[in-house]
């Protein structure tokens, strides 16, 4: 194919597994394979997550679980909760809120151009 004054070729190599992806999804949308490759490559978006930020909402989880588990604990063997328990699951759940705040809310994708 003639290519237009200043347009640049590049050779690609896919695996057969790859190249069968690559015609599934041209043809899902209807398009010829290299068209669907050239507007992929400058029109679409690579979206990355830092799932690092997961961490410290598993921590937090697991922290509230284990607290809630021995109140539990207590509360079936003596009957009674404590007011100390209560106000520290409460705090427990501040951190957690403040977690959400700070680690889950902001996190958002990084788009690669």
């Amino acid at each position: 194919m003639p290519t237009k004054k200043g347009n640049k070729r590049k050779m690609i190599y896919f695996s057969p597994e790859e190249w069968k992806v690559v015609c599934k999804k041209a043809d899902k949308v209807g398009k010829r394979t290299g068209t669907f490759i050239r507007e992929i490559a400058v029109q679409g978006d690579v979206k990355v997550f830092d799932l690092e930020l997961f961490n410290h909402l598993i921590v937090s989880f697991n922290r509230i679980g284990n607290e809630v588990d021995q109140i539990a604990k207590v509360a079936n063997s003596t009957q009674s909760v404590y007011a100390k328990d209560i106000e520290d699951l409460k705090k427990s759940f501040k951190y957690f809120e403040d977690v959400m705040e700070n680690y889950l809310l902001p996190l958002k994708m990084n788009i690669i151009l």
